[in-house]
């Protein structure tokens, strides 16, 4: 399942909850990329008041809180910083869903979630939270 910002909304949620509960997915990736364009796009809210039209505005509403919990620490690079914390957002919303078809699996340890950081400029792939 690949979306811009790395977001879960019902219908990726459906889309991972099927692949556990009907595919038996073992491993769930969260994976944000450097210089993502969602996640910049948030920033840009957040830092300047910048106002997205339409849908765009919808997709990157849930990316917000992670740039703030980001800008809050006062980092080196808001961006990555915000991609990271996004990540991190995203892992921790799977794993607490309140659906069975995704927690139950989670909690008998049938299946994991975890987050994952790629790097454009070298092509490599940092996991974390595992």
């Amino acid at each position: 399942m690949r979306n811009a910002g790395n977001t879960v909304d019902s219908a990726a949620l459906g889309s991972i909850e099927y692949g556990v509960s009907q595919l038996g997915v073992p491993l769930v990736v969260v994976m944000g990329h450097e210089k993502c364009g969602a996640v910049a796009a948030a920033v840009s809210v957040v830092e300047d008041n910048t106002v997205y039209p339409g849908a765009i505005g919808q997709m990157i509403e849930p990316i917000l809180p992670a740039v703030l919990n980001a800008k809050s620490k006062k980092g080196g690079n808001l961006l990555e910083d915000s991609v990271k914390a996004n990540i991190q957002r995203t892992v921790a919303r799977l794993r607490t869903a309140s659906e069975p078809a995704l927690m139950n699996p989670i909690k008998t340890g049938q299946v994991k979630v975890v987050g994952a950081y790629y790097s454009l400029e070298n092509g490599k792939v940092d996991f974390f939270d595992v």
